[in-house]
């Protein structure tokens, strides 16, 4: 089995102009590895949540009953960890690198998205759209 991480592909919509999560999540990764430091940062917690699923699945068996191959829970927690990693700013502290839309205070949530009195905010939590669409799930 491949554990894998990606979004739901939901569609933005700026002035007339469509673009993806699929596309943002390509973009982010390409340039700034934002799913990959994720793993990296927290390839311990991942392994964690796999191997205490799996050992449920073998004690089920164990004890007589058909296996559920239900990973749900443990997909619901790393999709939390994720959506947290970026609350927290984590990448920025393992990367160093910045983002300058973020530093800006840019927010298209708000009706002046780039009005410069604006604060700062965290990198990749714009909309909140790539964060809410974050996905892990297991593929054999």
């Amino acid at each position: 089995m491949k554990l894998l991480l990606g979004v739901n592909e939901v569609t933005y919509s700026d002035a007339g102009k469509a673009t993806t999560t699929g596309q943002v999540a390509e973009y982010l990764e390409n340039d700034y590895h934002v799913m990959r430091t994720f793993v990296e940062l927290n390839e311990d917690y991942v392994g964690e949540q796999l191997a205490n699923a799996v050992a449920g699945e073998i004690e089920s068996v164990a004890q007589g009953k058909p296996p559920s191959l239900d990973f749900t829970g443990p997909m619901n927690r790393i999709e939390e960890r994720f959506r947290d990693y970026l609350d927290r700013g984590e990448w920025r502290g393992v990367s160093g690198q910045t983002v300058a839309a973020a530093d800006a205070g840019v927010s298209h949530r708000k009706k002046n998205s780039h009005a410069k009195k604006n604060k700062a905010r965290t990198a990749f939590v714009d909309t909140g759209l790539y964060q809410a669409s974050f996905r892990a799930w297991l593929e054999e």
